[in-house]
């Protein structure tokens, strides 16, 4: 049923785990879309500095 080494990897993942729910996802996805944005204008600036 159940066992010291289901206890640990269950333990392991709760952890490392970035996201506990799917709210936690969402928030995520929303955080990365920002900074992908703000590195896709900052590569966009560059470019016009430099010529």
């Amino acid at each position: 049923m159940f066992n010291e080494k289901d206890a640990k990897s269950n333990y392991h993942e709760d952890e490392n785990a970035m996201v506990n729910d799917f709210d936690d996802l969402k928030e995520l996805g929303k955080e990365m879309e920002q900074i992908s944005e703000e590195n896709d204008q900052e590569k966009h600036n560059q470019s016009h500095d430099n010529n």
